[in-house]
């Protein structure tokens, strides 16, 4: 008869094949995805190349140490700053504002220890600093250093190789024939070198038969003394009298010339001008300094 309105399910008995009909079909899912998130693009500053010093010991008077730098970025210049702290650590002791360097190039700076004002004796941390025109800061590159230590003295020790203090006869205010000796005598080989301990002026270059053989005056800068070598050895004065010359400068070689026993520097520290109103102080406890660090 007639049936009524609606689908009839279809009968699960044989006949053809094909899947069976089930009222529950899962319907297939999907997978879930994470939120995409965007890398942080790191923002294009400048970019440091390379770093280093010429000189790891400077001294006052001397000869400057050459600081070189390379910064690379997208700018054609970039501000740079070089700071000096004390190697133990702290707050910046001299800040060197260098301006606008041109990138992609090799730049450099000769530093003295004056910029801004004498510098205190010690070691110290050289750190350099930039930043491009939208203010973003300098990175070191990988390759790269972005410090370098240095020292910074304001004497250096006169002999350049080895040498002796000697005993007590080489002492200052030791007994000599009809007066006491005025200066620090150091053995050393006969040719080592001499140089100047303080930058200044020379102010004698003469020889004396009968003590001090052939001899130089040196005027230090900045400063109220007067440094005296004495038995160089016979053509090796290379300063005059007038000569300007730096820390460190060679004057001559040691010798035995004059009234010497064997070849020795004749050292002698003088508080004011030597022989015209100054007066001759020990300069052992100096040199042992000096020595220090030379």
């Amino acid at each position: 008869m007639a049936g009524e309105g609606g689908a009839v399910a279809p009968s699960t008995g044989g006949g053809g094949g094909g899947a069976a009909y089930s009222p529950h079909v899962e319907q297939p899912t999907k997978s879930k995805r994470r939120p995409h998130r965007r890398k942080k693009r790191r923002r294009a500053g400048p970019v440091l190349s390379s770093f280093n010093v010429t000189r790891t010991r400077l001294f006052l008077y001397g000869r400057p140490a050459r600081v070189r730098f390379r910064i690379d970025s997208r700018s054609r210049t970039v501000n740079v700053r070089l700071y000096l702290r004390r190697a133990r650590g702290g707050p910046a002791v001299s800040t060197l504002r260098l301006g606008a360097r041109r990138t992609h190039v090799k730049q450099s700076f000769f530093l003295t220890g004056r910029e801004t004002g004498v510098l205190p004796q010690g070691r110290y941390v050289l750190r350099i600093a930039a930043r491009d025109r939208r203010g973003r800061r300098l990175r070191r590159g990988a390759a790269a250093s972005s410090a370098a230590e240095l020292g910074f003295y304001h004497h250096r020790f006169p002999l350049v190789g080895p040498f002796s203090y000697g005993g007590a006869g080489s002492r200052f205010g030791a007994g000599r024939r009809g007066h006491i000796h005025q200066g620090q005598d150091l053995a050393a080989a006969e040719g080592t070198p001499l140089v100047a301990p303080r930058g200044g002026v020379i102010k004698t270059v003469s020889y004396q038969a009968g003590g001090a053989g052939h001899y130089a005056v040196l005027d230090g800068d900045g400063e109220r003394r007067d440094y005296v070598f004495m038995h160089m050895r016979t053509g090796s004065v290379v300063v005059r009298e007038g000569q300007h010359i730096r820390t460190g400068q060679r004057i001559g070689e040691v010798g035995a010339t004059g009234e010497a026993s064997g070849p020795h520097l004749h050292f002698e520290v003088w508080l004011g001008p030597w022989f015209d109103g100054g007066h001759p102080v020990d300069p052992l406890p100096l040199l042992k300094v000096w020595d220090g660090w030379s």
